[in-house]
């Protein structure tokens, strides 16, 4: 992705930016931590060059102040002082230490500086400009400062690539610009200048100091140089040298720094004066006309390979901070040189020799291995934490410096005879002794180095410098040379380094900067190659400073620890006393705790059980080892953890106190036994934020009450108010559907009743006989009356007969019968409702009948036979309505009860463990026991696993609809299995939806003899007409039919109407599913005059009002809608909702008036009707003249009732 330019920016280095700049530039540091050994007070010492500034040598030496005296004097320009003091100084005129004045002219250049927080002084150099040149000159061609050395004709600094890195080829070379007053040249690219430069002849100074009769002043080294018997040499005599080798001898000796030229195969050496003076020592003045085999021998292995390589190939060699060793002192030293070989043809085409340029970097590589020393020191010493640790931390910080230490030893001074390095406040040598610390190149073991030294009586060893050294405070430099050093003590060693032994040692009195006293003794080897000069001692120095102070941090640190420790121990024991009283006043709340009866716990925020008493653990069952986070929710049940999860988030989150009920597991602690049976355990938790100083929660502090007791009775009481409640509902609901079956007949009883009274009545005051017709009409009405009334006995039977149930009353009458007689009676009774329906009924009778040879058995025919027709009710109920409509019956014998029915799927209902079973007294005899078991088979609808779990309840049927579409009570059922378990067995059932149902029951019966007389009739609770009973109740095939009035209007609405409304004006749509209410109605409605329409559901209602003028132009006339609200398919409630919802949607375009006619009849059903859409309600049972006389006040409030 795009970097954005300033974060860019932002990551150049201020190294990176100084480089790229072709001026001149160093940085200086004016607050340094620590002074840097080795310098002057005349020379500037740079953190930093940059690469212009690093390439020119010269300028780098005059700049730094390490130029030549002769070329300082030589210049007109201000001295190196005068622009040292500019660099370092600061401006008068306020404190930000810069400098002043912004602009100093120092060879050349106008340097200009700049201060960056009052600590980095930033200083470049620019080029002067003569005031003659043209800007087109400074912006064509190279930069001035850089240029080559063509345009460099005229400048009077040299230029060196001497300490140019290797990387770097390109040499800086700037121009010294003269004075405005002398003039200047142009660059061009030509030989050739408008004001020439104008070269004298030296007067002093040696042209050519091989001449014969050389002119000028020969320096002493060009004195000797011309005594030196050349033609002994391999080079001849100097008349006979070429002028080409004249010419480079002279630029050799005319050169400044060390140079020499290695002529001929014998590699015969001529030098300079300054290579005389650093490079070849005490070497000078032999070395001169020599070869470089013999006096180099020392490091002739290392260079020869370089000289054959230069020789023969002609390519030039460089070497950086070269290792060499010369012995050019007296001793062999460890020298570092950056140098060159450049092949000289001398005017031919061979190579005749090579041209060598020294530079000496041995102090600048001593300063980097010692100043890494130090720092690896620092580092190391850093990490110690006691001053017994601090020694040991020493000797790892020098280990690596395997040259300029050769060896270490390190003692610490105690007291006595011990060797502990704690501090002491005396000072005195006659208390001290000295423990070795450690040892480095020095084995274990060895003479040099025993374990103890006594500082007061010993003489041996390094124990004198050792007491010198403690007096004197300061380091100390042991000679071999004065006798203070004993080699002989150190032989035997494996020398490390170069593995020359040591001639040389430097004593440390280890002091810490804050105290006076001498902890230790530090010796240090020196490096046998390199002398002991101003450089080694300010490395010894800084050594010791360093030591020095970083004992005494460590001192400071032990010692604030040691004050620590002391706090400490005092603290401890101020705690000591403080838990004693703490345990006393914890001891007496344990006690509290223990013995109540709560169980208490302390929690810890991240929900850890912290502590808790026996109680708790006894009324949880927790583990007493349960230390994982909120594990101690474990004992609770699902639903009360998600409280308590609830409860926790509150007390560790919000910091509020919290409290709630939670139900622990059935453990084996349950609270008590009631009936034989466990109670839930219910327990009051409370808790309790506990907060620190700093207002952070430390902890949560809970305590458990058991409650079950008191849950058990809230529970049962909840239970009992449910029962109660669900009994008032069943009750609301069997009475709702005990009216609704018990009006309805009414209805039909009232209206019947005014039939054969209002027609009679008028034959009567005519004093004439009714026609055959009107007698039939009448006979017709008193049927239907009787009809009703046994309907409505029928309930009043089931009824009492529950009622008996609950109150135990029920008892069953043993009786000789045979049992598939029975079967066969009930069966008989449904004869005629069978034929009318089409179902078709198949009784079987098992072989184990005839197997068992069951014939007259006890048992209760009567209960047998009403549990059958139950059955059987239900089978045709469900049946009439299906395609395929077969019931099968069947009749089986065995010796147990047959629990395990031939169908898997049949499940019997668990016995209620309240009854008790009637098959034992002494009317039912003692002969054998066996189980008669009845079954009744049918193609109808079917239940689902749903409706088949509340089947055999009191006052339940299989669905809601059920009773709106097939009626009943909701009893039937419920009776047969009382009546089948009182019996001594079961009923079950198995069914599955859209296949069947098949209802099974068995009973226990006894053996017995026939009886010896003949079986009453009227033992059987049902007359020969049971099926008529059952009957007047179920639909027939769905019909519409207009009736015809046979007989005058009844007078008896003609003087409750006015006269504007007309009955017979009247086109009304009766909408009832029962039969005998929907005939009777009819009949009565067509009497007084109305034209009627009759739908059996809401489905044909609305299939009838798409052929009214309500719904298309020439309709049939529609007045008025008298809708039954429970009906099969579609009740009345759903079917004036859709009305209403065609009204509202446009399709038809007037309020059609409908007024409800039902049996339900309390406050929220005829509230439910109003609010379906019903302009009124009508309640059964109802005269046909109250019924006129809602119809005129309905209608009023819709339209007036034109005369046809």
């Amino acid at each position: 992705m795009d970097i954005d330019p300033v974060e860019e920016f932002d990551r150049l280095s201020i190294r990176e930016v100084l480089d790229h700049d072709s001026r001149p530039t160093f940085v200086l540091d004016l607050d340094p931590d620590e002074d840097i050994p080795n310098a002057s007070n005349s020379t500037i010492l740079p953190i930093f060059c940059n690469t212009a500034l690093r390439l020119h040598e010269r300028l780098l030496d005059d700049m730094t102040g390490k130029a030549s005296e002769e070329s300082v004097r030589s210049s007109e320009q201000p001295s190196h002082e005068d622009f040292k003091s500019w660099a370092t100084g600061f401006t008068p005129h306020d404190d930000s230490k810069d400098v002043f004045p912004q602009s100093f002219i120092y060879r050349g250049l106008q340097w200009t500086g700049s201060t960056m927080r009052q600590r980095w002084r930033l200083i470049s150099g620019n080029l002067l400009l003569a005031p003659h040149m043209s800007l087109h000159d400074l912006s064509s061609g190279p930069p001035v400062e850089v240029t080559t050395s063509a345009q460099m004709e005229g400048s009077t600094l040299a230029t060196s690539t001497t300490l140019a890195s290797s990387k770097q080829q390109q040499s800086l070379k700037v121009v010294n610009v003269p004075k405005a007053s002398e003039g200047s040249s142009e660059t061009t690219g030509s030989s050739q200048s408008k004001t020439p430069l104008t070269l004298a002849t030296p007067e002093r100074a040696v042209s050519d100091w091989t001449a014969p009769e050389p002119k000028g002043i020969l320096s002493p080294h060009l004195a000797f140089a011309r005594t030196v018997d050349w033609a002994s040499t391999p080079l001849g005599p100097m008349e006979t040298w070429s002028p080409e080798f004249r010419q480079v001898t002279n630029l050799c000796m005319s050169n400044p720094h060390p140079a020499a030229i290695f002529w001929g195969s014998d590699l015969t050496m001529l030098y300079n004066e300054a290579y005389a003076a650093e490079v070849a020592g005490n070497k000078h003045p032999t070395l001169m006309g020599t070869g470089c085999s013999g006096p180099f021998s020392e490091l002739w292995e290392a260079v020869s390979r370089l000289f054959a390589e230069c020789a023969r190939t002609g390519i030039s060699i460089r070497k950086e901070n070269d290792y060499l060793p010369i012995e050019r002192r007296g001793f062999l030293e460890e020298t570092f040189f950056s140098w060159s070989w450049t092949p000289v043809y001398g005017g031919t085409n061979k190579i005749q020799g090579l041209y060598n340029a020294p530079f000496e970097t041995t102090q600048q590589e001593m300063y980097r291995r010692r100043m890494l020393t130090i720092n690896t020191l620092g580092e190391t010493v850093a990490h110690a934490k006691t001053v017994k640790q601090f020694w040991q931390y020493v000797l790892d910080g020098l280990e690596d410096n395997h040259y300029d230490i050769p060896f270490a030893i390190l003692y610490s001074v105690g007291e006595g005879e011990e060797g502990d390095s704690s501090m002491s406040s005396e000072s005195t040598i006659s208390q001290k002794s000295c423990s070795l610390e450690g040892a480095i190149g020095v084995p274990e073991g060895h003479a040099a180095i025993p374990q103890q030294l006594d500082l007061k009586r010993s003489r041996e060893g390094f124990i004198p410098s050792f007491r010198e050294a403690m007096r004197t405070r300061e380091p100390t430099l042991l000679r071999s040379k004065d006798g203070t050093f004993p080699e002989a003590l150190l032989e035997g060693l494996n020398w490390r380094g170069f593995g020359d032994p040591c001639h040389e040692a430097i004593i440390f009195p280890v002091c810490p900067t804050n105290g006076e006293m001498v902890l230790a003794f530090l010796l240090l080897g020196v490096n046998p190659r390199r002398p002991y000069d101003e450089g080694y001692k300010s490395f010894s120095a800084m050594l010791n400073r360093h030591l020095a102070t970083s004992l005494a941090s460590v001192m400071l640190f032990e010692e604030e620890v040691r004050r620590n420790r002391d706090a400490a121990e005092a603290a401890a024991l101020e705690q000591e006393h403080l838990e004693q009283q703490l345990a006393l006043q914890t001891s007496r709340l344990r006690r509290m705790t223990e013995l109540s009866p709560l169980g208490m716990c302390l929690i810890s925020p991240d929900g850890v059980l912290r502590e808790a008493n026996d109680r708790l653990f006894e009324m949880t069952g927790l583990p007493r080892d349960s230390m994982d986070e909120l594990s101690w929710m474990e004992c609770l049940t699902l639903s009360s953890m998600q409280t308590m999860h609830e409860g926790w988030y509150r007390l560790v989150t919000e910091h509020l106190p919290w409290s709630g009920e939670l139900q622990l597991k059935n453990q084996l602690s349950s609270p008590g036994m009631f009936n034989g049976e466990s109670i839930d355990y219910w327990v009051l938790f409370a808790a309790q934020p506990e907060f620190a100083a700093d207002s952070s929660l430390r902890s949560i502090m809970g305590s458990m009450t058991d409650i079950s007791h008191l849950k058990w009775a809230q529970g049962l009481q909840d239970q009992r108010l449910r029962e109660a409640e669900e009994t008032r509902r069943q009750q609301n609901e069997f009475i709702d559907i005990t009216s609704h079956e018990m009006r309805n007949p009414l209805s039909a009883i009232l209206q019947c009743a005014d039939d054969i009274s209002s027609t009679l009545t008028i034959f009567q005051s005519k004093a004439t006989s009714p026609p055959q017709e009107v007698v039939e009409s009448c006979l017709d009405a008193a049927e239907t009356i009787a009809l009703c009334v046994q309907h409505q006995k029928s309930i009043v039977d089931d009824i009492l007969t529950v009622s008996k149930l609950a109150s135990n009353l029920l008892v069953l009458t043993p009786v000789v019968a045979q049992p598939a007689a029975v079967a066969e009676c009930a069966l008989k009774m449904f004869d005629p409702e069978l034929q009318a329906k089409d179902i078709t009924v198949v009784f079987h009778k098992q072989p184990s009948l005839e197997e068992l040879a069951v014939s007259w058995m006890t048992l209760d025919p009567s209960r047998v036979l009403q549990i059958l027709i139950n059955l059987m009710t239900n089978a045709i109920k469900f049946t009439a309505g299906a395609d395929k409509r077969i019931i099968n019956v069947a009749i089986g014998a065995s010796v147990d009860p047959p629990l395990n029915p031939v169908s898997p799927e049949f499940q019997y209902i668990p016995a209620n463990a309240t009854t008790a079973p009637m098959i034992s007294g002494g009317d039912w005899g003692i002969g054998q026991l066996l189980y008669l078991r009845f079954e009744v088979q049918d193609t109808g609808c079917g239940l689902t696993q749903e409706e088949k779990k509340i089947l055999f309840d009191r006052f339940s049927q299989a669905t809601p609809r059920t009773h709106a579409q097939y009626g009943g009570s909701g009893l039937g059922l419920f009776i047969s299995r009382q009546l089948a378990e009182l019996h001594g067995g079961q009923i079950g059932v198995t069914s599955e939806a859209g296949v069947g149902s098949t209802f099974g029951f068995f009973i226990a019966a006894r053996r017995s003899a026939p009886p010896q007389y003949r079986i009453p009739e009227v033992l059987l609770p049902f007359g020969p007409n049971i099926s008529e009973e059952i009957s007047h109740t179920q639909r027939i095939p769905l019909q519409r039919r207009k009736l015809e009035s046979v007989i005058p209007p009844a007078s008896l609405v003609a003087a409750q109407t006015g006269s504007t409304f007309n009955p017979k004006n009247l086109y009304i749509l009766v909408v009832e599913d029962n039969l005998i209410n929907q005939k009777v109605l009819v009949k009565l409605l067509k009497q007084v005059g109305s034209t009627v329409d009759v739908a059996n559901d809401g489905v044909e209602a609305l299939a009838l009002l798409e052929e009214t003028h309500y719904r298309k132009e020439g309709g049939r006339r529609l007045s008025v809608i008298l809708m039954d609200l429970e009906m099969p398919n579609m009740d009345g409630l759903t079917c004036v909702r859709e009305i209403r919802k065609m009204e509202a949607g446009g399709k038809i375009n007037t309020r059609i008036p409908i007024i409800a006619v039902t049996a339900n009849v309390r406050d929220e059903q005829v509230a439910a009707a109003m609010e379906s859409g019903m302009d009124d309600v009508l309640s059964k049972p109802f005269r046909i003249a109250d019924l006129y006389k809602k119809i005129e006040v309905v209608l009023e409030g819709h339209y007036t009732v034109s005369a046809v």
